[in-house]
C-alpha cells in the first residue's frame, strides 16, 4: 500500500511564505460556494494542527497561519487552507490514515500502542478505524479507478481479511468493522494511483475527502463517538463508552 509521508519541504515552504508580513496565498477566482468571482481576502486565522512528516507527527506548536477569504455574493468566509490541511480538524486526516493503516496491517498492533506512536488516545483511533470503515464507499472508488485505468486489477489489490490475530476473539460485527476499514483504506490508495494526474498530497485520504468537498461541497466531520462496536474483553483497546459506541 501506498506510503503516507509528506515531506518537511512541503510545509516549510508555506510557514516562510505565508503568514502576517510575509505573504498571501493566492486570491480565490471564485466563491466554492455560489462561484460568484468576486472574492475578497478577509484577515488571518492561527490554527494548531499535527501532520505526518517524514512518517512522524509534527505539531505545529506556535501555531500555522491560514488567511481567509470572504465571497461579495453570498457573503460566506472561508479559510484559503494548504493542500496539507483539511477543515475543521486538528488531527489531520493523515494522521488518522496511518494510525488506522498501522492497527489494521499489523496482527499485533493494539490501540494503544498506535495511539502513542501517533500522538493520540487509544480510543482515538478506535474511533478513527470505525469511522473510515463507514465513508467510504469500497466499491465506488474501485468503480472509478477501472474506469480511468480500464487495468481491470483494482479488485484484486484490495486484501479480504484482517491481520489481527484479537479480531478472531471479537464479534462478527466486530471483524466486519476491521474488515471495512481495511478495505476502504486499501480502495483509497487504488484510487489515488489511478489518478491521471497525480496528487502531490501522499495522504490517499486527504486527497479524497478534498475531491468530494471540489466536487459536491462535502465536508466529512471525524465523529466524537467511535462507529466501531466496543470491545468487551480486550485489554488492548480502549474502555466501553458508557453504553455509547
Amino acid at each position: 500500500m501506498a506510503s503516507i509521508v509528506l515531506g518537511e519541504a512541503g510545509f516549510k515552504a508555506y510557514q516562510e511564505a505565508i503568514g502576517p508580513g510575509r505573504g498571501r496565498p493566492d486570491r480565490p477566482r471564485a466563491c466554492p460556494f455560489c462561484d460568484c468571482k468576486r472574492v475578497w481576502f478577509d484577515g488571518w486565522r492561527q490554527v494548531f494542527v499535527v501532520i505526518l512528516v517524514d512518517g512522524t507527527t509534527h505539531r505545529f506548536d506556535d501555531g500555522l497561519w491560514i488567511k481567509r477569504a470572504c465571497c461579495a455574493g453570498c457573503e460566506t468566509s472561508w479559510p484559503i487552507s494548504p493542500p496539507f490541511l483539511y477543515p475543521h480538524r486538528s488531527l489531520e486526516p493523515d494522521v488518522a490514515e496511518a494510525a488506522a493503516l498501522a492497527y489494521l496491517g499489523d496482527a499485533g498492533a493494539t490501540y494503544a500502542q498506535v495511539g502513542t506512536a501517533h500522538g493520540c488516545s487509544a480510543r482515538t483511533v478506535w474511533r478513527w478505524v470505525g469511522w473510515i470503515a463507514g465513508v467510504v464507499v469500497v466499491g465506488e472508488l474501485l468503480a472509478e479507478a477501472e474506469r480511468l485505468t480500464g487495468a481491470g486489477q483494482a479488485a484484486a489489490l484490495v486484501p479480504w481479511a484482517v491481520p489481527q490475530d484479537h479480531a478472531k476473539a471479537l464479534s462478527p460485527e466486530r471483524e466486519a468493522t476491521l474488515l471495512s476499514a481495511f478495505q476502504a483504506l486499501a480502495a483509497l490508495a487504488v484510487w489515488a494511483r489511478a489518478q491521471p494526474v497525480p496528487s502531490s498530497d501522499p495522504s490517499a485520504l486527504r486527497t479524497w475527502l478534498a475531491a468530494r468537498f471540489r466536487a459536491f461541497r462535502e465536508i466529512h466531520h471525524f465523529p466524537c463517538h467511535s462507529a466501531s462496536p466496543p470491545l468487551p474483553g480486550d485489554a488492548t483497546g480502549p474502555p466501553r463508552l458508557h453504553g455509547r459506541s
